[in-house]
């Protein structure tokens, strides 16, 4: 049972690994072909690029390792990840998968239980060549073990969600991994985030003793991040960069919707590449992108994130320093 959507994540298990570059020249012979067949806009490759990239990662299926001396993807390994939700078991798959994978899940499934249930949907928006989302119902956790067996692929009982949870690092434990210095600012050009908007604007002066700086190469398409404190400086994570500027304003831009267990993240400030997993982990979607929420600040866009429980929402802002904001997310589509 094969689907066009899946096609990079076949390409990838097939490889296990590949470069950078190899990964690029796929996603874009691909992408290009589905914008011959669908009027997709070609010149935005770069971005939806850039939007499969973190999609891939936060739904666990490839992890992709950026180095200067050469950056690497490599798909996961096959596994039944369960989800943190209420009411019967549900896991979705995640890692290698060929054209094969769902028919021999559909079969392992059916030979269980007539009672378990096999849902394969889109992804929601306008991703493209985004995997679809394989999920699994069933009456008892067990049930989840001897499908995962059946196919010969890995099954947690504990959602991971919660184990990366715990095991993610907050910003504290981050931020002990800095070297400071006074190295003289780059004379390159410069933009400053401003945390009221959550984006990067030309530098202007602040009274701030905190800011983070974006550098863009003066020949490469290249960009560096800095932190400054006062005279002090030190190379940044982007994510990581960005929510050191916000806790240490004590400015929130969180918000948690408790009873439609929505979280919604500011486009302008992207989650640490290990909690936007955990998020898209309870649910096994990518979150939905909106131009802004309801009774909203100078912040417009946002990142909607579903089935969220409240103490995994919690535990995630804590990580960041942040106090969710609690506000009633009746987002029109």
């Amino acid at each position: 049972m094969s689907n066009e959507s899946d096609q990079l994540l076949y390409v990838i298990s097939a490889k296990k690994e590949m470069s950078w570059v190899s990964f690029k020249e796929t996603f874009d012979y691909l992408y290009q072909l589905q914008a011959a067949a669908l009027s997709v806009d070609i010149d935005r490759i770069k971005d939806k690029r850039f939007i499969a990239v973190r999609a891939l990662d936060s739904l666990g299926h490839c992890n992709f390792d950026f180095r200067e001396n050469g950056s690497r993807v490599y798909v996961a390994p096959p596994v039944l990840v369960r989800l943190p939700c209420a009411g019967l078991p549900q896991a979705i798959l995640a890692g290698v998968r060929s054209p094969q994978s769902i028919e021999h899940l559909s079969k392992a499934c059916q030979s269980i239980s007539s009672h378990v249930k096999l849902e394969i949907t889109q992804q929601p928006g306008e991703l493209v060549l985004m995997p679809v989302r394989v999920a699994v119902q069933v009456g008892d956790v067990a049930e989840l073990e001897a499908i995962a067996e059946s196919v010969g692929i890995a099954f947690l009982e504990t959602p991971s969600a919660w184990s990366l949870l715990h095991f993610a690092a907050s910003l504290a434990d981050y931020k002990n991994t800095l070297h400071w210095s006074t190295t003289p600012e780059l004379t390159w050009n410069r933009q400053t985030f401003n945390p009221n908007f959550c984006q990067f604007r030309q530098h202007q002066a602040t009274d701030s003793h905190i800011r983070l700086s974006r550098y863009s190469h003066p020949s490469r398409n290249t960009s560096i991040y800095y932190l400054w404190q006062e005279e002090s400086c030190t190379p940044v994570d982007l994510d990581w960069g960005r929510y050191a500027v916000l806790s240490s304003l004590s400015i929130n831009v969180l918000v948690y919707d408790p009873h439609q267990l929505i979280m919604a993240v500011p486009a302008g400030a992207k989650l640490p590449r290990l909690l936007e997993r955990v998020l898209t982990l309870c649910s096994g979607y990518v979150a939905i992108f909106v131009d802004q929420l309801p009774h909203s600040s100078e912040i417009r866009s946002f990142n909607l994130f579903s089935a969220i429980p409240p103490q995994i929402a919690e535990m995630t802002a804590a990580k960041l320093g942040q106090t969710l904001c609690l506000q009633s997310l009746d987002i029109k589509g």
